[in-house]
């Protein structure tokens, strides 16, 4: 990781599946790796609750940050697919710990904080998690302060979720790494 990279999250909001969803994902996110890097598609696991059904990740040079989901010829949304886009801004890694789930068994659970949170320290002390990633917001504009990606077992996720949940200002999910399908 470099210091000066910048970490991108698009969330959707849809109730279209995974095989539905990822060639409109692909359309837009194959006009936009930079310097060989992927984008990764986050899903969310089924029977838990949360308003984002995908959330898209994409790593930028600070110099060559964009939001990537908006062209002028299209406004947030893709009401063609019934598919809200939410961009959350540009957010640098602040700790960082892991790239990938340990296990197979391990899930992500995100946390999007708001901007009034003051304690970090807090989430760092949660129990249940393997590791964690801080990233904060970059630029004023951002959505939220903090996003936090705990790499948690499937059989913890529910219980950290509930503790994440109590905190005021946090809005939560947990995740798996969606394999796209390719048509």
């Amino acid at each position: 990781m470099k210091k000066d990279t910048i970490f991108q999250f698009v969330c959707f909001i849809t109730n279209l599946g995974l095989d539905e969803f990822a060639p409109k994902w692909e359309h837009y996110a194959k006009r936009l790796k930079v310097n060989k890097t992927e984008p990764s598609l986050l899903q969310h696991v089924s029977g838990t609750k949360s308003r984002f059904r995908y959330i898209s990740q994409h790593e930028w040079p600070d110099q060559d940050f964009q939001f990537s989901f908006m062209d002028e010829r299209r406004t947030e949304h893709f009401p063609e697919h019934n598919v809200k886009v939410v961009q959350t801004g540009g957010y640098i890694k602040l700790h960082d710990e892991k790239r990938q789930p340990e296990e197979d068994g391990d899930v992500k659970v995100i946390a999007f904080i708001s901007h009034n949170e003051t304690d970090v320290e807090f989430y760092k002390k949660l129990p249940l998690f393997h590791h964690l990633n801080i990233y904060q917001a970059f630029y004023e504009s951002c959505s939220f302060g903090y996003v936090m990606e705990f790499f948690v077992s499937e059989k913890d996720a529910d219980d950290l979720l509930l503790q994440l949940k109590q905190r005021p200002g946090v809005e939560t999910g947990i995740y798996k790494e969606s394999l796209v399908p390719h048509a």
